[in-house]
């Protein structure tokens, strides 16, 4: 996430403008497609449940014609006068001895050029009870049980009887058995008993076996994917036929709960939709079970509109934003192109202001800026150096180093004479201290430079303290050669000495560690002695260093003194902290960049 910041915070101003102007505007095209898709969501689901439940009603009326008429038919022949009179008749003997009976005496002829119309009527059987010899007509070459006795330990007739007159739909499959005594296709067939008025006798046996395949070609032309399939059940719930793949746990729930299918029902199982209707007062009931469309279905289907709608727009709006980003962006380059060569030192930079805008408002600014800033260094900037000189003069003036160091030689071999050989010892560390700290005048030493004055420093003051103090090095050896300003350690190593062994009862050690981390030189240094509050802490850089460091014997360069110099130098790439706890001591650290050799 901070690498993504940071790039578009280093774009420029033109590509920011149009990188926010899609920012700001593609929520907006998302949001109203996320709207469109909704919209078009609802209105593909409604579409499709209406599609499904007008195949239904289409298939349900096609159905309707087919088993209403031949449901019809089987109630004309069980009321036609004729047929009962045959049925009713005390002298079967005599009506048999006729071998067309039937077309004599009862209108079958009529009835079986109706069925030759009709095309889909395969069989007709009529069984009578007084022992007439049965009506057996079949036009697919299928045959019939011939004797009654035979018929009646059937269990569809025996289902028939119970229902006294009601008709009751059967799957009559290719082959024996049931009705047919062979069957060479595949139907399905009405049968019910004939019963008088009262309904206490029976008196004949109708069955009426219409082809299958034609219920299946319709049934199949409802479906539209092989995903689709449809079951017809029996009023009672007996399965007549499937069209289509079912998956066998739908089927298996469908035979359970048969009862659901009422009309234009539509229910959902599991990852099916079953959309339910009747057939001729729920004589037959249609299910058609169909894959149950989700959300990501139908999102395949619509969502091209929006995409094509946030791409249409997104791509029609990016020649304005960038018409608009220039418009913008030209003037600031401009005043972005005199900044620059106003840094590289020339001062005489003008922008040419064209707008009174916020833009022009800037370039007129940065034009009053260059001239007060030309001004200024005009006015100030030899005053300066010139003060910077004078108070350079004065400083090494104050001290002449041969003066000095002749001064600490002759007291030096004036001790050895003397066999004061301490007190020389302690000459000699002084003066190379004054020799390191006043050497050449430099101002950037090395590493190592800075570190031998510090041991001369600490030598010096192990002489004042003898046991009481210790100090440890620990300089990493790749870092001696870099180059530092002059005395930015040796203040707060002098700070640690007078002031952390104040009261000190407890052993004083001094640490000093010299590392690199990634690209800056880190100092450490550590002591063990009494330690800072709180309050001491903030003292040291909120009140003026002049006044609290006044009576301390730091000298010139004193914490103020070394801030200064690294800000100088460094500008903001340096670290300088002191933390402290009473009692415990007091860890400075001191973070300078690395500088290659050449600097």
């Amino acid at each position: 996430m901070g690498r993504i910041r940071e790039r578009i915070r280093n774009m420029s101003i033109r590509r920011k403008i149009v990188f926010y102007m899609y920012v700001v505007l593609i929520p907006i095209l998302l949001c109203i497609c996320i709207a469109v898709t909704s919209y078009r969501y609802k209105i593909s689901k409604k579409e499709y449940e209406q599609l499904q439940k007008q195949s239904v009603n289409s298939l349900q009326a096609s159905l309707d014609i087919i088993e209403e008429d031949v449901r019809n038919l089987s109630l004309n022949l069980a009321i036609n006068e004729d047929i009962r009179n045959i049925l009713l008749s005390d002298s079967p003997r005599e009506l048999n001895q006729d071998v067309k009976l039937w077309q004599n005496i009862a209108p079958m002829r009529m009835v079986e050029d109706n069925i030759a119309l009709k095309g889909y009527i395969k069989t007709l059987s009529i069984y009578p009870e007084n022992g007439v010899m049965p009506y057996l007509r079949c036009m697919d070459a299928s045959s019939y049980i011939s004797d009654l006795e035979s018929v009646r330990e059937t269990e569809v007739y025996r289902k028939a009887k119970k229902l006294l007159g009601k008709g009751m739909w059967v799957s009559a499959p290719r082959g024996g058995g049931g009705i047919y005594q062979a069957s060479r296709t595949d139907k399905l067939a009405l049968c019910r008993v004939i019963c008088n008025g009262a309904k206490t006798q029976i008196l004949g046996y109708i069955t009426i076996g219409i082809s299958r395949e034609i219920i299946e070609n319709l049934c199949r032309n409802t479906l539209q994917s092989d995903d689709e399939s449809i079951i017809l059940y029996e009023r009672e719930g007996e399965e007549l036929l499937v069209c289509g793949t079912v998956d066998e746990e739908v089927r298996r729930y469908m035979g359970e709960n048969t009862e659901m299918v009422k009309n234009d029902l539509q229910n959902t199982y599991r990852h099916w939709e079953i959309y339910g209707g009747n057939v001729t007062g729920e004589q037959w009931r249609i299910c058609k079970i169909v894959p149950k469309k989700g959300f990501f279905d139908i999102l395949e289907e619509i969502a091209y509109i929006p995409v094509l709608l946030l791409m249409g727009i997104s791509l029609g709006v990016l020649p304005l934003l960038i018409l608009t980003s220039n418009i913008i962006s030209k003037p600031l380059e401009h005043v972005c192109i005199a900044m620059g060569k106003f840094r590289q030192g020339d001062f005489e930079q003008q922008v040419t202001i064209r707008t009174k805008d916020e833009i022009g408002e800037v370039a007129a600014c940065f034009n009053q800026m260059v001239t007060d800033i030309r001004e200024l260094i005009n006015k100030n900037y030899i005053m300066v150096l010139k003060e910077r000189e004078s108070e350079l003069a004065v400083l090494q003036a104050q001290i002449n180093p041969h003066f000095l160091y002749n001064a600490l030689d002759s007291i030096y071999w004036q001790a050895i004479g003397e066999g004061n050989e301490e007190t020389a010892e302690s000459i000699y560390e002084l003066a190379q201290l004054f020799r390191l700290v006043l050497g050449q005048g430099k101002s950037m030493v090395t590493v190592e430079m800075e570190i031998q004055l510090l041991e001369r420093y600490l030598e010096i003051q192990k002489l004042r303290f003898h046991e009481q103090m210790e100090y440890k090095f620990d300089v990493d050896p790749s870092v001696r050669t870099q180059k530092i300003p002059k005395l930015i350690l040796q203040p707060f190593v002098e700070n640690a000495v007078i002031h952390g062994m104040q009261n000190n009862t407890k052993d004083f050690v001094i640490t000093v560690s010299v590392h690199s981390v990634d690209d800056y030189i880190e100092f450490l240094i550590r002591d063990t002695g009494v330690g800072m509050d709180e309050a001491q802490l903030r003292r040291i850089w909120d009140e003026d260093l002049d006044k609290v460091y006044s009576g301390q014997r730091i000298g010139r360069y004193a914490i103020k003194n070394v801030k200064e110099r690294l800000m100088l130098k460094y500008g903001q790439r340096f670290k300088l902290n002191i933390e402290s706890c009473v009692g415990e001591g007091t860890l400075v650290t001191v973070r300078v960049p690395l500088e290659s050799e050449e600097e």
